[in-house]
Order: C-alpha cells, then structure tokens, then sequence
C-alpha cells in the first residue's frame, strides 16, 4: 500500500468513527507477514499503546513473534494517529491490517477476540486465521454460518480492511455489550466449511503458478474472487488434482474477462 493508497483508508476510518462518535481504533497486526517481529514499533509510540498477544492463554501462546497484535490507536493523539498512518505506509501493500471499532473496554475486548481464535472441526482443535484481511471477508460470504458471524460482529461498531487492490472495505457490526470470554465455546467447523476455507488458499497458489497465463486485464481482487469462484465450482465437481482445479480456473478467468470488460483493469 502506498502512502497515497493509505489516505482514503485513514479518511474513511475517521469518518466512520465520526458518526459513532468513537476515536480509538482497535487495530489487528497479523505479524506473520513480516520479515521482522512488529512489537518493538508498537512499544516505540508514546503515549504507549495499549496492545495485547491474541495468543496469550492459547497454545501458541510461545511463538511471540508469529502472534496476532491488538492495538488500541486514539485518533485524537497526534503521535498515535500518526504512527498508524506510517505503519500502513511502511507495510507497502501487504495484508496484515484488520481493524475495527469498538466501545467495549480494551482488555475485555483483546480476551474476547483471542478466544474467537478457537476452532474446533471433527473433534480436533485448531487456529481460525480470521485476523488475516484476505480471509475476513470470505467467512461472512461464504464460510461461517449467520451464529457464527456474529460472534465477529458482536464487538465490533464495524470492520474495515484493504482489499487486494487496495481498497478500503467496510463491514457494519452489531455493537453488543461486552461478554466474558467464559461465555464462549469454540467455533466449530464442518467438513464442508473447511472445504470452503481451502478454497482460498488453493485460488492463491492457482494464482501463482498460472503466472503469465492469467488475463492481464482483470484486477488482483477480481483474479482472486473469479479464482476463487472457480475453486468452489472444481470441488463441487470433484475435480481433486491440482492441474485439473488450475485448468478450470483458468478457464473462468478468461471467460471473466471477455464477459465484463466494462470492468477490466485500465
């Protein structure tokens, strides 16, 4: 993201919380798209900010440098506004911002979220990665069942994030009371849903090896989401191998970019 790409961003966000009268933002740092750990750039602002590991009581609770960030920015504090606009700067376009606002008190609020991090499928526990900006917009339009959401709705005034173009995007929340994290179970995940998750990542490993072979004129956003389509498309299919699923996406790209050229990449 450039910095010309962070103003509409920033302009947006101010905006929102304008109208519901809100000056911090919870911001999401997903530190596994850095070369470097990004504590120390959190720890370097003053007034300090208060932060907190999404990690913290899990298991992965060791692997510090890997951890999900919560930091609580107020828009009012010059160095804390600033030091957000430079770190969306600094970060050139990689999608390791979530953000939300919220008006639940920030320890009760950074418990909450770190136990959303729970998911169950088959009896087995694992990490649902929705901190990732890529994948936050698919669990609300094709993964997690309406409950579901709202345990990610239920904190938060709205979510907002960066598309693959570099778009800045909105979600409205639903702006509950606080609740205790002794209140909520693991997200439980069916076969079917997990199938739909992996979708994802086999559209961006498509996207990847079809290189030179994808149409130039569709945007990175619309790649991914006509890849994606496609991806769902080969597993209702029964389409299994790799070539076959890649073929087929392929197939669609082309298919998209001759049926909308209105909306092609200029």
């Amino acid at each position: 993201m450039t910095s010309v790409r962070s103003v509409p961003w920033i302009a947006l966000l101010e905006a929102c919380c304008a109208q519901s009268t809100i000056t911090c933002l919870d911001i999401i740092i997903d530190q596994a798209g850095s070369d470097t750990p990004m504590l120390g750039s959190v720890l370097s602002v003053e007034p300090s900010l208060p932060w907190h590991s999404l990690f913290s009581e899990l298991p992965e609770a060791g692997a510090e440098e890997l951890a999900p960030l919560l930091v609580r920015v107020d828009l009012a504090v010059p160095l804390q506004r600033q030091w957000l606009i430079g770190l969306m700067q600094n970060l050139k376009g990689h999608s390791q911002l979530l953000v939300l606002a919220s008006n639940w008190p920030f320890q009760a609020l950074a418990e909450y979220l770190g136990r959303c991090l729970e998911a169950q499928s088959g009896g087995y526990p694992g990490l649902l990665r929705y901190y990732d900006p890529r994948l936050f917009p698919l669990l609300f339009s094709h993964v997690l069942e309406p409950n579901q959401q709202r345990l990610l709705l239920r904190p938060a005034v709205f979510w907002s994030w960066l598309d693959r173009d570099g778009l800045p995007q909105r979600l409205a929340g639903a702006c509950d009371e606080p609740v205790w994290p002794e209140e909520r179970r693991p997200i439980v995940l069916s076969d079917s849903q997990l199938e739909t998750l992996g979708c994802a990542s086999d559209a961006t490993l498509a996207l990847t090896n079809l290189g030179e072979a994808l149409p130039p004129q569709l945007s990175a956003e619309q790649q991914f989401q006509t890849c994606y389509a496609a991806m769902l498309e080969a597993t209702q299919a029964g389409l299994i191998l790799a070539t076959e699923r890649e073929a087929h996406a392929l197939d669609r790209l082309r298919t998209a970019c001759a049926s909308h050229p209105s909306k092609a990449r200029k």
